[in-house]
């Protein structure tokens, strides 16, 4: 039985995308919107594309949301940058729960093992990576796919471990809840 894709409307575009490619808002009582991306919070819930340049563009200039919610709202100039940090931060959080589980595998040697043996199901490497490192990543994992979204001193930070460049995550049921934090984090900065 196949999973049917749940969709949600962007109350700005009117585009009906997955749920996953959203991001999904709270106005409270006193008109403020906050992100609720784990719809924890109280509050009446609305999703927006998940795109930086939207956000930027409400925190900007006079606000669509008004007519749209049919109330007065409330718009951090900081908004887009909060929402940055928090889907940064689960990012990070997904690839360190990756690590805890025994599919997050690091240090080049051990990366360049993994994918020979089939058995990666997506890299990650460091924004400052040196060049002849992701040359050799690069040779190695053709039809691999490359996510570069952090810097050494994040990565190696986020994991406890001193200069943390490249990354292996093993296929299975983890590597599609990292990638799924990982690419929502990628589209929200390259919209």
């Amino acid at each position: 039985m196949v999973k049917e894709t749940e969709t949600r409307k962007c109350v700005l575009t009117g585009k009906i995308l997955p749920k996953n490619e959203l991001l999904r808002f709270i106005l409270l009582k006193d008109g403020t919107v906050l992100p609720d991306f784990n719809k924890k919070l109280d509050g009446h819930g609305f999703y927006l594309s998940n795109s930086k340049t939207l956000l930027s563009g409400l925190a900007a200039k006079a606000n669509p949301l008004n007519k749209i919610l049919h109330t007065k709202t409330i718009i951090s100039a900081d908004l887009p940058q909060i929402v940055e940090q928090i889907l940064a931060k689960r990012g990070l959080e997904a690839i360190n729960l990756a690590r805890k589980a025994g599919d997050l595998i690091s240090g080049f040697e051990k990366v360049k093992e993994v994918i020979a043996k089939g058995k990666a199901a997506f890299v990650i490497e460091a924004t400052d990576a040196g060049d002849d490192g992701k040359q050799k990543i690069a040779a190695m994992s053709k039809d691999l796919e490359k996510i570069t979204l952090y810097d050494v001193a994040t990565l190696s930070s986020a994991l406890n471990r001193e200069n943390t460049v490249h990354l292996a995550v093993k296929k299975g049921p983890m590597s599609a809840m990292v990638h799924t934090a990982l690419s929502r984090y990628r589209a929200f900065l390259n919209d």
